[in-house]
């Protein structure tokens, strides 16, 4: 008996064991997201997530969580930090299995009118101890758009104790003898409502407990001096402090154009800027100025918000005015061969709007545009997804010249708050407002066409003017103060994020260069060109925060509910974490400005669209600058890792023995620096994963529902735990195998952000959109960074044998 318990106690105290069960552990998970994809939600839950064996693995994880616990003598030694975070991680794991084996959740689907008390579940129906009625069920959309806002049921909820009436909507939840119900979805015809039902009081209190847990359990080893984190700290005190791109020039190349001719034809700036402050109902609600609108029209169509040194407002405006001659301008971007081949397009990026017309007019692609759109959106080839952008840009030029695409006027007194063009249907308008909105605009467009050949602009400002009356007068949906339409204009003109991710990565080279000549032999000379550079990484930081902070007063939200504004988010963390270490070590902060420009440059080659965009439903929450910002914040302190990772390996790949016993302490202070921003990336990670999953709880009643971005971003938290361990395992504890680590685990990362969003499926495709082109970069990367690993592997062996 006494050597089974020896048994049992070596096994479960063995870390590699543990990393044995955490790499089948992590495996299994990735496995389960891609059966998903392919077999489907049921499949994968029944391989993976409920089977009998994968709670036996975690059993196995638990067990071995407490023996470990147990065996450091956390309480005795009072590392009560790294007791707690134990604990936590026990208590959040029992509560996951009170909620399987007794909490449970169905539907219930009520149309206006009717009273159930029926919920459906997986295993059948189940009976409620109250009934519900839908007296009322309402869709609110965004003004003038058919996407929703909000979706409201209003209900009677009748019990034994009396019946009272209730309002429920996305986020809001419904308590009724312990169950709670949410508002899921409705009926196409918006007669009907889904709500999600759930029963787990105990499970979710476990569960939330062990968050609770979790979140003391990282403060408590933040501050004590026993945790690792802290023994970090004073190992980098006691290292001496060092001293960090490559700067991308970026080239614009166009077909030539008669600029003289091109002049002649375009409004001036001065009315442009004008014209750019009225403002217009986009195709999604949001009212905006003019100048933003046409940004994005103009974007859309020729891949930037400028054309041959004009403005979007005065590129837009010369299709409206003359059309003639804008017609024959080459701005429609299209880079395809193939379709330039089939269709005997000019050579060259870009084209006319007159050369996918024939000599009598018939549009060319006609006909491959319809049996493109007949085919599912899965099985288009690359040449129908190319025809298909083609079109689009198209139909904006032509609906701009029809007088549609913009909404400058609203309808008075509409509820939907719905804003019309001067080319629509104006048979809503009666009266005055009827003859002025169907005149007003082809007046000013003659006034304009008259002032470009005259040079006397006043008419055209008066009849701007009459426009911004009219809407400032009918409008039902509230405008932008003149104050936020300058502010836009501002951010629109001023390219804040640009700017700063030329300046990172500039100021970010030069800064790594300098280090490194100081590594190489000290120039006392060198400090006074190293800190103007220290002073202009921190000036950029700050004219960063300043865009994110303009972004977030003009769109009226936290800047951070899509791809481009998580991307400008997570620059800003990068940038961030190296400032964290800007007295310890300059090496870093030149690495996380470099690292944060090339986010910043990435986020700004139009691939993503940087519009400002009304929140889906589930996103109206405060939840989402919570979870978004701190589960984001810390993809930067991972970035740096992977930095600081490949950094070191260049160090050890570097020359002769001697030369590596000359590096060997810059390589340890790296190695430091490396393992604390690992380690507050980590803490960042695990809160905002159990943050998002109080969100979910709090928006569709379960606070984990295996979904592939949750799954993969447990996944992560898992490896990089893993990194941060494997000092116990004698094979993984140097500052090599450290390093090689460091730069792996960004990999997870990539796959939890890019990966799920456009590979995979599930509750967070909302983040998701075309495919980006720099997924090919980061294979490239990761190409060059496996070369390096090789080759400094080679070189940590070679210089041993010596």
């Amino acid at each position: 008996m006494k050597k089974v318990c020896s048994f049992l106690k070596a096994m479960f105290t063995s870390w590699k064991i543990v990393f044995v069960l955490l790499v089948h552990y992590m495996v299994l998970l990735a496995v389960a997201t891609f059966v998903e994809k392919s077999q489907g939600t049921a499949m994968a839950r029944e391989m993976v997530y409920n089977n009998p064996l994968f709670y036996l693995l975690q059993l196995l994880l638990v067990l071995s969580f407490s023996a470990i616990a147990w065996q450091g003598y956390f309480w005795k030694q009072r590392k009560y930090g790294i007791l707690l975070l134990h604990i936590s991680f026990m208590v959040i794991l029992l509560g996951a299995l009170i909620t399987n084996l007794f909490g449970f959740e169905g539907i219930v689907h009520i149309r206006e009118g009717e009273t159930t008390s029926i919920m459906r579940t997986t295993d059948g129906e189940r009976q409620l101890p109250f009934s519900i009625r839908l007296d009322d069920f309402r869709l609110i959309r965004y003004p003038g758009s058919r996407s929703p806002s909000s979706f409201e049921s209003f209900l009677t909820i009748r019990a034994e104790q009396g019946e009272r009436s209730e309002h429920i909507y996305m986020n809001k939840v419904i308590y009724e003898q312990g169950y709670r119900l949410y508002q899921s979805s409705y009926d196409a015809d918006e007669q009907g409502t889904v709500l999600t039902v759930n029963n787990d009081r105990t499970g979710t209190s476990v569960t939330y407990a062990g968050y609770i847990l979790l979140l003391a359990g990282m403060l408590l080893t933040l501050i004590d001096r026993k945790s690792r984190f802290r023994q970090l700290a004073e190992q980098l005190k006691r290292t001496a402090p060092l001293l960090l791109l490559t700067f991308l020039p970026v080239f614009s190349f166009a077909q030539t154009v008669d600029t003289e001719l091109l002049q002649k034809n375009t409004i001036p700036a001065e009315h442009a800027e004008l014209w750019g402050r009225l403002q217009v109902q986009c195709p999604t609600g949001r009212i905006e100025p003019l100048d933003t609108y046409t940004d994005k029209l103009l974007r859309k169509i020729y891949r930037s918000n400028s054309f041959e040194g004009l403005s979007s407002e005065q590129v837009i405006m010369g299709f409206l005015v003359n059309p003639a001659y804008w017609g024959n301008v080459p701005c429609i971007r299209q880079t395809n061969k193939e379709l330039q081949q089939t269709y005997s397009f000019p050579a060259g990026k870009y084209l006319r709007f007159l050369d996918v017309f024939d000599e009598e007019g018939k549009y060319l692609i006609a006909d491959a545009v319809e049996k493109a759109y007949a085919r599912p959106a899965a099985e288009r080839s690359q040449v129908e997804k190319d025809l298909l952008k083609l079109d689009e840009k198209v139909n904006i030029l032509y609906s701009l010249q029809q007088g549609k695409m913009f909404a400058l006027f609203p309808l008075p007194e509409d509820p939907n708050g719905q804003w019309y063009s001067w080319g629509d249907d104006l048979s809503v308008f009666s009266g005055k407002d009827s003859l002025l909105v169907s005149k007003i605009m082809p007046w000013y467009l003659s006034e304009v066409s008259d002032a470009i050949r005259t040079g006397d602009w006043g008419s055209a400002q008066e009849v701007l003017s009459m426009i911004d009356v009219y809407q400032q007068k009918r409008s039902v949906t509230p405008l932008l103060t003149k104050k936020q339409v300058l502010w836009e204009l501002f951010y629109n003109k001023a390219r804040l994020f640009f700017w700063s991710a030329m300046g990172y990565m500039a100021v970010g080279l030069l800064l790594l260069v300098f280090v490194v000549w100081q590594l190489l032999g000290f120039r006392r000379w060198l400090r006074f060109v190293v800190l103007p550079l220290v002073m202009l990484v921190v000036m950029l930081f700050l004219l960063h925060t300043f865009g994110i902070g303009i972004r977030w007063y003009i769109s009226g939200r936290a800047p951070w509910a899509n791809a481009y504004e998580s991307m400008i988010y997570v620059a800003w963390a990068t940038a961030l974490a190296g400032l964290l270490f800007i007295r310890r070590s300059f090496m870093t902060l030149a690495l996380s400005a470099f690292f944060a420009g090339i986010i910043l440059f990435v986020a700004n080659l139009n691939f993503m669209d940087p519009e400002i965009t009304p929140l889906v439903p589930v996103l109206k929450s405060y939840w989402l600058m919570i979870h978004v910002a701190v589960i984001t914040a810390s993809y930067g302190f991972f970035g740096i890792s992977f930095l600081l990772g490949l950094l070191t390996l260049a160090f050890m790949s570097m020359g002769t023995p001697s030369k590596a016993a000359l590096l060997q302490p810059h390589i340890r202070e790296l190695r430091i620096i490396n393992e604390m921003s690992l380690h507050i990336g980590l803490y960042l990670l695990t809160a905002g994963i159990f943050l998002g999953a109080v969100w979910a709880n709090e928006s569709w009643g379960r606070y984990w529902g295996w979904d592939p971005k949750e799954t993969w971003a447990l996944i992560t938290m898992i490896l990089y735990a893993f990194v941060l361990h494997a000092r116990f395992l004698s094979a993984l504890r140097s500052d090599y195998a450290f390093s090689v680590m460091s730069v792996l685990g960004l990999s997870a990362v990539l796959m939890t952000y890019f990966g799920v969003n456009y590979y995979l499926s599930g509750l967070h495709s909302y983040g998701g959109g075309d495919t980006p082109p720099g997924l090919a970069a980061i294979a490239v990367t990761y190409a060059c960074a496996a070369a390096l690993i090789v080759y400094a592997g080679y070189k940590q062996h070679k210089n041993k044998t010596k």
